[in-house]
């Protein structure tokens, strides 16, 4: 096996959280991608320290991030970081790298709320202020799929949207699928399940509520509303829905309803959809199991309401893939499109 030359012509990528669920289905997708990437620097918590991941016929090993006194050595030359770690160390490390003038593409938006957030190609807003930002963030994987379903139509008379968005077990990265494994497992064998990542459980159930309560709404359903409005140029209670944990191993699923100020024509909207990039139209459309590792949004049982305004429709995606590691693509490409990396 040989090691990446971190000196060859090209972009100098590093990866935090490479041995994540994110990580890794991020990598796959920069093995496939065009921007002109030399080397990699992948980097992990202590537990994957010397592991050695295989991206583009070469093979990277996995460093540990040191204290963040320390970082500036391992990051110097860096052209781009990619952030697929928990928000803890996000905090912590945006900061620093900001220091250093390191542009950083912040996967699942820890710093959204000081920074800018992308979803390439629905965004109303161009990059802007990235010079002294120097951070760029993706938002949630739910509002990344509902921001790109809704934006053709926002453009069309689409007023406002609700409904119900169910996660998976990999919302919670790889420790929450695995333990859904060994939840189904340990039931099936009449055996006490794991509960560390789902204390009350998850395999069999459905959690109706993910994360705190604040005033009715939880903070994540609130979040996902302010980021969708962030990118649509609406305002939150525009893009109110419930969210709810479902025990899939990894995808999205969102039962949604769009409210337009006009009546509303079926076939109308299904054509712009099905002219909207990275969305496919069909019925039944697959569930969230069958689409692991697509980068398309899947829409279907688009139907009109009695009352002639609305529109019910069902929508899946891969919450790693679409939400996640190719919406990061995206805005690492429009960065270097624009001269910033």
């Amino acid at each position: 096996m040989s090691i990446s030359d971190p000196h060859a012509d090209g972009l100098t990528v590093a990866v935090v959280g490479a041995t994540g669920a994110v990580g890794r289905d991020l990598l796959s997708v920069l093995e496939r991608c065009n921007l002109p990437i030399a080397s990699f620097r992948l980097f992990a918590s202590p537990s994957s320290n010397g592991e050695v991941m295989e991206v583009r016929d070469r093979s990277h090993r996995v460093r540990p991030l040191p204290s963040l006194d320390g970082v500036e050595a391992v990051v110097e030359g860096v052209d781009v970081v990619f952030l697929a770690a928990p928000a803890e160390v996000g905090r912590g490390l945006i900061p620093v790298l900001q220091e250093l003038d390191i542009p950083v593409v912040d996967i699942g938006g820890v710093f959204a709320d000081k920074a800018q957030i992308m979803v390439p190609g629905v965004s109303l807003e161009p990059v802007a202020d990235f010079s002294d930002q120097r951070v760029m963030c993706s938002p949630s994987a739910p509002a990344v799929i509902l921001a790109s379903v809704l934006a053709p139509l926002a453009n069309r008379g689409a007023i406002n949207a609700r409904g119900t968005v169910m996660l998976s077990a990999s919302t919670a990265g790889k420790a929450g699928a695995e333990e859904l494994s060994a939840q189904v497992v340990a039931l099936f064998n009449a055996k006490t399940p794991p509960r560390a990542v789902f204390p009350t459980g998850l395999a069999f159930d459905v959690h109706s509520q993910v994360g705190d309560l604040v005033e009715g709404w939880t903070v994540v359903e609130r979040r996902i509303a302010l980021e969708v409005a962030d990118v649509l140029g609406w305002q939150p209670e525009q893009a109110l829905c419930s969210v709810v944990m479902a025990p899939m191993f990894a995808g999205v699923a969102c039962d949604l309803t769009i409210e337009f100020d006009h009546i509303v024509d079926v076939e109308a909207v299904q054509v712009l959809l099905q002219d909207a990039a990275g969305i496919r139209l069909g019925d039944p459309i697959p569930g969230p199991r069958r689409i692991a590792g697509d980068s398309n949004i899947y829409v279907g049982r688009i139907r009109p309401d009695p009352d002639g305004h609305r529109l019910h429709m069902w929508v899946a995606a891969d919450n790693l893939r679409v939400g996640a590691s190719a919406n990061a693509l995206g805005i690492a490409t429009a960065l270097w499109s624009e001269g910033y990396l």
